[in-house]
Parts: C-alpha cells; structure tokens; sequence
C-alpha cells in the first residue's frame, strides 16, 4: 500500500498539500498582467519574511546560484573577502570566489565549531587600509548542524567602523529562525526555495541593500544571466528579463500566504521547539551531538553515529521499514554522522514519528536503547 514518506534531509524538504495544490495552476503569460500582479504580491510579502526594505531579486536557480551571483556582482579580480569557512556549504562560497580570481581570506574553523565575531572582528581590525570588500557566511551551516550569531557579528562590524559589506547564507534558516536582515545590519542575504519556503528546489532569492549596489558599480567580474542591475531593473517592471519559474512563483504566494497566517514569530517558535524535542530525544537514547553546544541549529540536527552502527545499514532500514529518509554525512564526516532535517512543514506527531523510526531502527542494528524512550523525552519537552 502506497504512504506518506518523511523526508528529513536538511533539504529539500516536505511540501504541504495546499503548495502542491498551487504548483499544478495552468502556466500564464510571464509577459502579461497575470505574472505582473503575480510577482507583486510575492515581493512585497517576501519583505516581510526577509524583515528589510531592501530589494530583492528572483533568480531561476538553486541557492548555489544565488551565491555565486552576489561573487560574480559585487568583486572584480583581486579583491579581497573574508569568508568563515567550517563547512562543505561556507567552504563552497571561498571556492566560487577563488574560481572567479578574488582574494579570499579565510578564517578556518573545525566542522561543527561555530565563527565567532571576535574572529572575524580581528581580520578586520589588521586591515588598516580598509582592503577588504565583504564578510561572507553562513546563519546555518548544515554540514553540521551549527548557527553563527549573525546579529552580534553584524554588531560588531558596525561598532568597528569597518566599510567591509555582510553578506549572508539564509538558504537553510530564513523562514525557520530569527533574522533580521535591516535590523542586524545585513547588506545582502542570499535564501532559496527549497527549505523554509517548503518548495521545490530551482528559485533563488536575495535582498540586496544600498551599500550593496554601490559595489555594483565597480565589479568587472563577467555577468549575464547572474546581472543584478538587469534584473532589478525588469523587476521594478513586476517582470524578469528571461522566462521565469512561473509555477513556483504560485508555489510561492501559497507559501508566503501559510507563513503570514500562522505567524513569522509564531514559525520561529515552532522550528525552535521541534529542534528542541529532537536534540533532548537524541540525548535521551544515549547519543551525542556533533554541533557546538548552545549553538545547535534549529532547522538540522547532526548526530554521531553510534559505534557499530553503519549509516547505509541504518538508513535503508529507515526507509524501507518505516518511510524515513535522512542525511547523511558529507565529505569527510562521511559515514561519521547522520543528520536530522526539521524545517518546513514539520509538527509536533512528525518528531514522534521520526524519532520513534531512528530509535526502532538503531535497536534492530543492536544499539543498546530502551524502546519508547524517544517518545517519553518527546512529550516532557512538549509538556514543559
């Protein structure tokens, strides 16, 4: 009998009935005043997920393109960025930017460590001459499991004076976690659809501050389709100067629409609780955390894996039996670690789902765990 699957990857994530409703609208004129209105209202209540007054642009991409928009926008040859690097998806930025001959200076952390501002605050100070362009990284780094504070290093930037811009990953963490792009002194914040927005993957979307567009002015790095000044211009027409992703644009609105009635302050809280219940039902079961503690993610949880216990045995028992798909470790945490996506669509039943299929699974491969213990750690969390 067909059913339901749980996929908890930290992305792509499960898509709501009422969204995949809205990806089966017939396609209209991306020329005509159908999409205008269409993109419209998509904008305006974007700002109000992104929590700025900025621009922002759409983009037919994953999120790996918008990153390598605002390189390819902002730089030219030779500039200097410092990008924090401790992870596959923060590392990925430092080497879009070496590929396109920018100078980067990275601050190296272990995986699962999160960058500190006084780190990053100490590159800027040595920069007397005011070199360096951009700050670049992550809010959620989900490689590992791990959050960077980006309100106390946006504080930290402003109170040192430095010209440097802040530029921000919120692929895995907009629409789930506290951000506050104007507030918090962010100048371009880089999100795609596939995560807190609860869509398919293939729409990129970034706000763009003032300070930001003056860079535009001077990068010489080649551009076409990533052009910002292009698009934005289109943009102010409620049009896009290529065919756009008409279909998750409907996606979308109906997403936009889902978070505005339940509540942005309200989602946070939700994703922080679920978070909450998965890491206390992981210690429970007598398993450990990779994610630096107090700044464990709110939308990917990472966990060691147990000792005698084999991730691909793991996770086919996962799927095969009880309809759970998890993440698990890349590069070199490989086969080390296995993570838990909770971000979206996720509810209180789905965590006892999810966690009672990891507890069952984990017991069948012979980890020493009292059954039901998942669940009684689950509901002391929900109940406190």
């Amino acid at each position: 009998m067909e059913r339901d699957e749980y996929l908890q990857i930290p992305g792509p994530t499960n898509i709501p009935p009422r969204i995949l409703r809205s990806l089966s609208m017939p396609l209209i004129n991306h020329r005509g005043p159908e999409f205008e209105a269409l993109l419209k209202y998509c904008l305006k209540s974007l700002k109000k997920v992104f929590r700025t007054d900025h621009d922002i642009l759409f983009f037919p991409s994953s999120g790996s393109g918008g990153l390598e928009s605002a390189i390819v926008n902002f730089f030219s040859p030779g500039d200097k960025i410092v990008v924090a690097c401790h992870g596959l998806f923060s590392e990925r930025v430092a080497l879009i930017a070496e590929n396109y001959g920018v100078d980067v200076i990275k601050v190296n952390k272990e995986w699962g460590e999160t960058v500190r501002s006084e780190e990053i605050g100490v590159v800027l100070k040595n920069d007397l001459n005011h070199e360096i362009k951009a700050v670049c990284l992550p809010q959620n780094e989900t490689t590992s499991g791990i959050t960077n504070d980006i309100e106390s290093i946006g504080k930290m930037m402003k109170l040192s004076g430095h010209p440097a811009l802040l530029i921000v990953d919120v692929v895995s963490s907009l629409a789930c976690m506290p951000f506050e792009t104007d507030l918090w002194g962010v100048d371009v914040a880089i999100t795609a659809s596939q995560k807190g927005f609860m869509l398919p993957p293939g729409l990129s979307m970034i706000a763009v501050g003032e300070r930001a567009w003056k860079l535009t002015e001077e990068s010489k790095l080649p551009k076409w389709y990533w052009d910002y000044k292009a698009v934005r211009a289109k943009m102010e027409e409620y049009q896009m100067p290529y065919t756009p992703p008409t279909t998750l644009l409907f996606g979308l609105k109906e997403a936009l629409d889902i978070l505005e009635e339940e509540g942005l302050e309200n989602v946070w809280k939700r994703h922080s609780l679920m978070a909450e219940a998965t890491r206390n039902a992981i210690k429970a079961m007598g398993l450990s955390l990779y994610a630096e503690a107090g700044y464990e993610s709110d939308t990917v949880t990472a966990i060691h894996m147990p000792d005698g216990i084999v991730f691909k045995e793991f996770s086919n028992i996962l799927k095969s039996k009880y309809g759970v798909v998890l993440g698990g470790g890349l590069q070199k945490l490989q086969g080390k670690i296995f993570r838990v996506g909770h971000l979206g669509s996720i509810h209180k039943l789905d965590i006892y789902a999810i966690m009672g299929a990891i507890e069952m699974s984990l017991f069948e491969l012979g980890y020493p765990v009292e059954l039901g213990t998942a669940s009684k750690s689950i509901s002391e969390t929900f109940l406190k």
